[in-house]
């Protein structure tokens, strides 16, 4: 497990297998218990990315 790429505080943001199977029940097929926390950890940061440019955007558009 890769824990330096996250910081500590970041861990707690990341999705378990049950509460992933809940919001994409289609992915019960597909993901592994073994490979829920590299899932979620590429998913947390995906989303940070997409923050970030949400942000960039904003600040952008107000100056």
């Amino acid at each position: 497990m890769d824990l330096k790429a996250l910081e500590e505080n970041e861990v707690e943001y990341l999705l378990d297998y049950d509460t992933i199977i809940q919001i994409a029940p289609s992915l019960k097929c597909k993901l592994r218990k073994e490979d829920t926390f590299e899932f979620s950890r590429q998913l947390y940061e995906f989303t940070k990315i997409i923050y970030d440019k949400y942000k960039n955007e904003k600040k952008e558009l107000n100056a």
